[in-house]
């Protein structure tokens, strides 16, 4: 990735592409404007501007994407958790659990304890 930023349309695009790649470009624009109401030419700037990034390839318009999901995620939430609570992970918890106002099922806090343990340094 040369630019590691990207906008919320870009996003929506790279996860139809995601869901779909390899897909032609025709087929994308259609189930961008069946979806989101995107016009093609939009669609096709969007490509480009994803393609000029780094994320995404075009190939005799065939598309595939060459940055994973679960990358663009890692470096999506890093960027608010940096942001937002000045890099602090255990203030980006608390406002997402909203002090209390949202409970964690069982199964959901043994594998948040699960990963922690597992990222945790000795």
């Amino acid at each position: 990735m040369k630019d590691n930023s990207i906008g919320d349309s870009e996003y929506k695009l790279m996860e139809l592409i995601w869901d779909h790649a390899p897909i032609s470009s025709g087929e994308l624009s259609d189930i961008c404007a069946e979806l989101h109401g995107w016009k093609k030419t939009t669609v096709y700037t969007m490509i480009k501007r994803l393609s000029d990034k780094g994320f995404v390839a075009s190939n005799k318009a065939k598309i595939t994407y060459l940055v994973r999901r679960e990358e663009v995620q890692h470096q999506q939430s890093s960027e608010v958790v940096e942001k937002t609570f000045k890099g602090s992970l255990p203030s980006f918890v608390s406002a997402f659990l909203g002090n209390g106002k949202k409970n964690l099922s069982k199964d959901d806090a043994a594998k948040l304890i699960e990963m922690i343990e597992n990222h945790t340094e000795d």
